[in-house]
């Protein structure tokens, strides 16, 4: 009997994912064989997710709104893909996100610079957010072939579940338009500029607008609008980035000449934060909802969430009539 299923809650989900520049022609070099190369990447996926870890921890020790469970709440590996890997952990406020953004960059910066001076490669970094269960959804890896792949037990998605996602994400994988459209932006990404999506744009926004309490302070930068296959019906779609620059010299340049140009790199971030709700609104995108911090009373979950709820109540109705035939 499935008497005691219990309706997903509302959650928001940040994914991350950090490439290796220049894998490719440092395997394909004159006189190296994988003995050379696999050496580095075995360091790549060792050691960054373990820096990565090791600097979130180190910041969340400064932020004062920031709770246990976020500070136990770290990005995870969600899976490796070649010279990629990719993180995902569930948010629960705009402080914690701040927190995963502030040590991401700082990793993305910091192991760049090192693998850089010892084998000429580097690293760059794309990130974006998606609401759960609806529009974007959760499904189970059938590795043995045993189980159902959306949950292994249940016909429908149950809170259960999704703490299973929470808890082990590289058992799982993520569909839905909200993740489509973070792998399309990372074509952007280089060793400076670390993308993110337009939302999860926004919420940075209002973290580092409450940077007193976010102790948020990374600057955003809007580079320019661009059509995306598949992404807001194909209509121009703005490209904003995180610096990540290593280079301070090049960094001073690139301001200079943005300066001559009359295009600031430095982007206001009230204007931005305008522009993006306003974006966001026009062409319907998804716009997860986080309160300031964990402690602050709780959000007022978006429309969809509601109605998802009401047809998962039904599915509901309809498994439990059927078990009891």
């Amino acid at each position: 009997m499935q008497e005691n299923l219990t309706k997903p809650d509302y959650r928001v989900r940040l994914f991350l994912s950090v490439d290796l520049t220049g894998s490719t022609q440092f395997k394909s070099q004159e006189g190296k064989t994988n003995f050379d190369w696999l050496k580095i990447f075995q360091r790549f996926y060792g050691e960054f997710p373990c820096e990565f870890a090791k600097n979130y921890s180190k910041i969340c020790e400064d932020i004062t709104e920031i709770c246990d469970l976020e500070r136990k709440s770290a990005p995870k590996v969600w899976k490796t893909i070649g010279d990629e890997i990719l993180f995902v952990n569930r948010i629960n406020s705009i402080t914690h996100l701040g927190a995963c953004i502030t040590a991401f960059s700082k990793t993305l910066i910091d192991f760049g610079t090192e693998i850089n001076s010892a084998h000429s490669l580097n690293t760059k970094g794309n990130g974006w957010i998606a609401a759960f269960p609806h529009p974007n959804c959760s499904i189970k890896l059938s590795r043995d072939n045993l189980e159902d792949p959306l949950s292994g037990k249940n016909d429908i998605l149950t809170e259960e579940f999704e703490k299973q996602v929470d808890e082990n994400p590289h058992e799982f994988d993520f569909l839905g338009k909200g993740i489509d459209g973070g792998f399309r932006i990372s074509r952007n990404a280089t060793i400076d500029t670390f993308t993110i999506s337009p939302a999860l744009a926004l919420l940075l926004c209002q973290a580092k607008r409450n940077k007193d309490t976010t102790k948020f302070n990374c600057d955003l930068y809007f580079h320019e609008m661009q059509q995306l296959k598949g992404v807001v019906n194909n209509n121009p779609y703005p490209i904003i980035s995180i610096d990540t620059n290593r280079d301070n010299r090049k960094k001073e340049i690139n301001e200079l000449q943005s300066n001559l140009l009359g295009s600031p790199k430095n982007t206001d971030n009230d204007r931005l934060q305008k522009y993006l709700e306003k974006y966001i609104d026009y062409h319907g995108i998804e716009k997860p909802q986080l309160r300031l911090f964990s402690s602050k009373s709780k959000i007022s979950y978006p429309e969809h969430y509601h109605n998802y709820i009401e047809k998962w109540e039904l599915e509901k109705e309809k498994i439990q009539k059927a078990e009891k035939k």
